[in-house]
């Protein structure tokens, strides 16, 4: 299996050989972003329909309170997988997203926003590393194949076969966009998460399926959102799910935590929370 730090800087490619899943009800969840409480939730309804393994897509302890808690809810579970996302790729290794040191050069007015970001991913480094749980994100895989039991070939990836961040799989992206971003992919599907935007479409013979995020919603009343799949039919039986939960409980953990960039997560991700 490939590690994430293999794929840094070419084709996120995935291992040669596939994990081979066998009957049962598969749950996809993706951008979990260390909020608990949507995490509980997906997994309890879940457990209501079924759901006997999960696979993990990516980004699941920064930019979120509890991280640590995160993770225990994982190890707990019968995991088929978990994807490196690019949260955890700044947490490991020092990689920041905007702004660039050099927009701030260009408009010094960033220097706040670079410096509360890069606190953001440090604070979860440091909280991870006083738990001992640092060394799990370094476990995570780039990508996967997976083989269910009807022979159905699939790949899953956090946001491309081409990196980890940047445009990933969401309802508006077309053929051509698609093959730039899984350039020769052969799957029968392709699991994505990072652009937090649920999808379920057919591109060229090849189903792609975004779960949507778990957590830090691009508009703030989004539930909780999650996938499942049906392994044994040939149709899968894919299907959405969105599942309300306590917010406010996220947004009282966000501002007791002492994360830096606390009241930017409340405000970008549940402003309208409490309105």
């Amino acid at each position: 299996m490939q590690r994430w730090w293999q794929a840094l800087g070419v084709s996120i490619q995935p291992p040669d050989e596939p994990i081979e899943l066998r009957t049962g009800l598969l749950g996809i969840v993706t951008d979990i972003h260390g909020n608990p409480y949507a995490l509980e939730r997906i997994l309890s309804h879940g457990a209501q329909l079924g759901v006997d393994r999960w696979l993990v897509l990516g980004d699941v302890v920064a930019m979120g309170p509890e991280p640590g808690r995160v993770l225990e809810q994982l190890a707990e579970l019968d995991v088929v997988a978990v994807i490196s996302g690019n949260t955890e790729r700044y947490v490991l290794t020092g990689d920041r997203p905007d702004p660039s040191f050099d927009e701030v050069v260009a408009d010094p007015g960033l220097l706040p926003r670079l410096v509360e970001v890069a606190a953001s991913f440090a604070w979860t480094k440091g909280f991870l590393q006083a738990c001992g749980s640092l060394d799990v994100l370094g476990s995570y895989l780039a990508s996967v194949r997976l083989l269910f039991p009807d022979g159905t070939d699939v790949l899953a990836v956090h946001a491309s076969l081409l990196k980890d961040d940047g445009p990933g799989i969401t309802p508006s992206i077309d053929a051509e966009k698609m093959e730039t971003l899984f350039p020769g992919v052969s799957a029968d599907i392709v699991f994505g998460g990072h652009t937090h935007q649920a999808t379920d479409l057919a591109i060229n013979g090849i189903r792609f399926v975004n779960p949507g995020s778990a957590s830090n919603h691009l508009e703030p009343h989004v539930p909780a959102r999650y996938a499942t799949v049906r392994l044994g039919d040939h149709d899968h039986h894919v299907e959405l799910h969105d599942v309300q939960y306590d917010k406010g409980l996220a947004i009282e953990s966000i501002q007791r935590s002492g994360i830096p960039g606390s009241d930017f997560l409340v405000g970008r991700y549940f402003a309208q929370v409490n309105e």
